[in-house]
């Protein structure tokens, strides 16, 4: 549904984005991460058809964003982390007003059953200037809906929104996904991106330098386990120091002590580590295989890229 093709940008002799490749399919969410600076608004924005690509080219929906980047933007939906409103116009008017601009038949019945939709019905007759952040939000997720596009692209989308608002975000994008949508989701959010991401895209200094699943981007690396005790903290940090295991603390419940620890043997590592426990006077109670959040593999990333 989308696919990039060895796009590059230059902004006045600065390359923002160099020979980037990689796709969106129907029914995917797809998030692209990188720190401030790596190219992925401006990866966005073109896809978009708001900027040209400097070389390269992107089809969306199998339409050349270099031949008809008009198409293009009628097939895209956008959502910024600050969306633009019309603050004097009731939400009702505000939706139908963009339901004409895309020559949607019945602007008035999309605009209501768009409102129904992200529970806005209720304030379809209230003015945008007099709401909330996460309305606010919703409306520009409305908007971005209303002719029906099988592209959206999702910038940030839940910046500032509260704990319980986010998570209805999420919920509703990944709706959308049921819907064969193709969602490019730009995030600084790595847990929102675990949660919802399908595959990654980690852009560095406008370079693509990481794609693959969520699933085997986490994978990546030392496998690592957290052992639970009853114990001194210190005493068992000791304990794994002399067989050569370096452990840092790791959350833990019920009084108990728990460290962490990697190893590239964990049949070897692990037996010898719970006897080491074990002789210290050190009453283990479990030891599992510690999970490896999105964070951990996409600031592992990072690391390598800046070596």
């Amino acid at each position: 549904m989308i696919d990039v093709r060895h796009v590059t940008r230059r902004f006045d002799g600065v390359t923002a984005l160099e020979d980037a490749s990689f796709e969106v399919r129907s029914g995917e969410i797809v998030a692209l991460l990188g720190p401030n600076g790596a190219g992925k608004t401006t990866a966005s924005r073109i896809i978009g058809g708001i900027l040209a690509p400097s070389e390269g080219d992107v089809l969306v929906d199998a339409v050349s964003v270099r031949q008809d980047p008009n198409t293009v933007r009628a097939r895209c939906g956008f959502v910024t982390d600050q969306p633009s409103l019309y603050e004097r116009m009731p939400l009702s008017a505000y939706l139908e007003f963009f339901a004409r601009l895309y020559d949607v038949s019945a602007p008035g019945a999309r605009a209501v059953e768009l409102a129904r939709l992200l529970g806005l019905d209720d304030v379809l007759g209230k003015r945008l200037g007099a709401f909330s952040r996460g309305m606010r939000q919703k409306v520009a997720i409305a908007r971005a809906l209303v002719h029906d596009p099988p592209v959206l692209l999702l910038d940030e989308p839940a910046t500032a929104l509260d704990p319980e608002m986010a998570q209805t975000l999420r919920s509703f994008i990944v709706s959308l996904r049921a819907r064969h949508r193709a969602i490019l989701l730009t995030t600084h959010d790595l847990d929102e991106a675990q949660r919802i991401a399908d595959r990654v895209v980690v852009l560095y200094k406008g370079r693509v330098i990481r794609i693959g699943a969520t699933s085997e981007i986490r994978a990546v690396g030392k496998p690592s386990y957290t052992v639970t005790f009853a114990g001194e903290p210190a005493a068992a940090h000791a304990a794994l120091a002399r067989i050569g295991v370096a452990s840092d603390p790791a959350p833990s419940e019920d009084g108990l002590g728990a460290l962490r620890f990697a190893t590239d043997d964990p049949r070897k590592t692990n037996s010898e580590a719970l006897r080491a426990l074990l002789d210290a006077g050190l009453r283990v109670v479990t030891v599992t295989a510690a999970e490896r959040s999105l964070e951990d593999a996409y600031l592992a990333i990072l690391a390598e890229a800046r070596q």
